[in-house]
């Protein structure tokens, strides 16, 4: 679930930032000016752009990173500002699979694939947005959707994704900061101890959008409102407002509670009706989801991504390789032996 590890992220992000500063002293201010160009300045860094259907990365960006040469590849249909936060996403990616330190923080949390993809939006949007500049542009309840349109088009040269990760990194309880298309489709999306909603889902048949959708340029807010799963289940109740970044895009903020346009927005009692979801968390990618369909073999509730409790039960067999640090099956392994085939 994404927004598991927000705290853990900006505290590995800071780490991040010192790593650059170590290598190239000074960086860090150039790249928040011109992150492509200063990059593209690196010796030891290729910068690549792609036309975007090219792509096929999990990042949360339109970007992706491979290791061999280290090449930071980037779409390059985007907008400015955009390529720049996907730019520093994938020096993230670079950054923790090069520093011996950072990399041992990663395989110290159990989903380390999502605790350094969100270490990478942490230390994109802290490198665009310094706290110290901007925490004064916001409230002590936290940021309001009308902040985040402020963010980006008043007080920040940084993209709207970057805004989104900064935003949701300064609410004040669980909640999630949804970037959306002027169809009511998500663009992008940045979370606190919430599920946000998946990347090119419909949301326009919420209570909130379809508010928002039926006043283009003002927004809208609702008290009670939810978001859609790509399972087919929601969300429980919880408060949301929106607001337009342009004609083309708007921003919303949802929160189950401390609602910071709110003068008052107290915890409601457990939404969920009879007929609700119920949650489960998978084993095997650690990812929240609502059961709805469960293994013929196992018994076990599916993710989205098929893992059941046949997944756990294998993978609670293998064994890690003393040599090479790989998690193999144990038919890679002599009897007896700490080392894999390939390393004996």
């Amino acid at each position: 679930m994404r927004g598991m590890y927000t705290k853990e992220a900006q505290a590995q992000a800071k780490l991040m930032e010192a790593a650059v500063e170590r290598i190239h002293p000074g960086a860090l201010a150039r790249l928040r000016a011109d992150p492509l160009g200063e990059l593209r300045l690196w010796n030891d860094l290729t910068i690549v752009e792609i036309d975007e259907s090219s792509d096929s990365s999990r990042c949360s960006v339109a970007g992706s990173y491979q290791p061999n040469p280290p090449t930071l590849v980037v779409t390059n249909s985007l907008s400015f500002a955009r390529r720049g936060f996907t730019a520093l996403h994938e020096l993230g990616h670079h950054l923790q699979q090069n520093d011996i330190a950072l990399g041992a923080t990663i395989f110290g949390y159990s989903d380390p694939d999502l605790f350094e993809e969100e270490a990478c939006d942490s230390f994109a949007a802290g490198v665009l947005l310094p706290d110290d500049e901007l925490l004064t542009r916001i409230g002590p309840r936290g940021p309001t959707a009308q902040d985040v349109v402020d963010l980006y088009s008043v007080h920040s040269s940084a993209s709207r994704e970057a805004c989104c990760v900064w935003a949701a990194r300064h609410l004040q309880g669980a909640g999630a900061v949804v970037l959306l298309d002027s169809a009511g489709v998500v663009r992008f999306a940045a979370s606190r101890s919430f599920i946000p909603p998946a990347k090119n889902s419909d949301q326009s048949h919420t209570p909130l959008i379809e508010a928002a959708l039926r006043n283009p340029g003002a927004g809208a807010s609702r008290d009670e409102t939810y978001v859609t799963y790509r399972n087919g289940g929601a969300s429980d109740i919880v408060y949301g407002q929106a607001r337009w970044f342009d004609a083309n895009y708007l921003v919303a903020v949802f929160a189950p509670d401390n609602a910071a346009w709110k003068s008052l927005s107290l915890p409601r009692p457990d939404t969920g009706s009879a007929g609700s979801p119920r949650w489960w968390t998978c084993e095997t990618c650690n990812e929240s989801f609502a059961v709805a369909e469960r293994c013929s073999r196992c018994g076990e509730p599916q993710c989205p991504h098929s893992h059941c409790g046949c997944h756990a039960k294998r993978a609670a067999k293998d064994r890690t390789c003393r040599h090479c640090f790989l998690t193999l099956h144990p038919s890679r392994f002599e009897p007896g032996s700490e080392l894999c085939r390939d390393c004996v």
